[in-house]
């Protein structure tokens, strides 16, 4: 879509602009991220329907979806708020700020109900560490009945993924993330878990029978260099991962919501 391309040009420059080496690299790697998303939404969202964007970061995903007509909250925790080239961002280009450091039970919206077209979740599933009941419980209140919940996250399945499994199983270093990912990522940077697309569709199945998902497959990261033998067996493996759809490095996940099913699970009790 022409409108989508010249709205993230905009956003471009507006990031070129700040000079801010952080906000430039996250934009440059998530490039393509937003066309699609930008796109995505146009096609099931009217212009001047309200967003909610949870964790905005740099505002990118806001400052697209502004430029493309949306009334936009951004929302993250506080340490992004402190920064003064966000605030000011979000000041020159009116989206309305919103800090939230207890995503759990999202506090900072406690009185509002029935209020959002689209909630933006990208890049946010993998970092949840928490029990997520409640917040799906508030995102439920929040959303507009047959509104949408917009997701993107790493699918769990690709070649890379099962090789490295495999490969630190057959050498007893452990499942998961590794030690020393865990020491130099910043609090809220960790993915603690990523998902299949059939984990995707059991939770929030678990969650109410009114939650309908389409799921497709996507690529979007930019090609890596290869540094030494293990960068190259990962850019082969992710280059063979990304021609089959099925192994594909990024899940977008649509969420439908039917509000007159009632809710499935309540959050446990200490």
């Amino acid at each position: 879509m022409q409108q989508v391309e010249e709205a993230l040009l905009q956003v471009e420059k507006i990031v070129l602009s700040s000079g801010i080496e952080n906000d430039i690299i996250y934009f440059n790697y998530h490039k393509k991220r937003f066309h699609k998303m930008g796109e995505t939404v146009s096609r099931m969202v009217p212009p001047g329907s309200s967003v909610l964007d949870i964790g905005s970061h740099y505002l990118h995903s806001s400052l697209l979806l502004q430029l493309l007509g949306y009334k936009v909250v951004s929302m993250d925790v506080s340490e992004f708020w402190e920064l003064d080239y966000i605030r000011q961002r979000a000041a020159d280009h009116q989206l309305t700020p919103v800090i939230e450091n207890q995503l759990e039970h999202l506090g900072s919206l406690s009185e509002e109900k029935d209020q959002y077209d689209l909630i933006l979740f990208t890049e946010i599933f993998e970092h949840i560490t928490f029990n997520p009941i409640a917040f799906w419980k508030r995102i439920h209140t929040l959303i507009k009945n047959k509104g949408k919940i917009y997701i993107t996250t790493p699918n769990a399945i690709t070649l890379y993924a099962i090789v490295k499994t495999l490969f630190n199983l057959i050498t007893f270093r452990g499942i998961g993330m590794d030690v020393k990912a865990i020491f130099p990522t910043v609090t809220y940077g960790h993915h603690w878990k990523e998902y299949s697309t059939s984990e995707i569709k059991s939770y929030f199945n678990m969650l109410n029978d009114g939650l309908h998902l389409d799921i497709q497959k996507f690529q979007y990261k930019p090609t890596e260099t290869a540094h030494h033998w293990k960068s190259s067996l990962r850019i082969l493996l992710t280059k063979m991962s990304n021609a089959i759809p099925f192994f594909r490095e990024a899940m977008e996940v649509v969420v439908t919501v039917d509000k007159s099913y009632p809710w499935k699970i309540n959050p446990p009790k200490y």
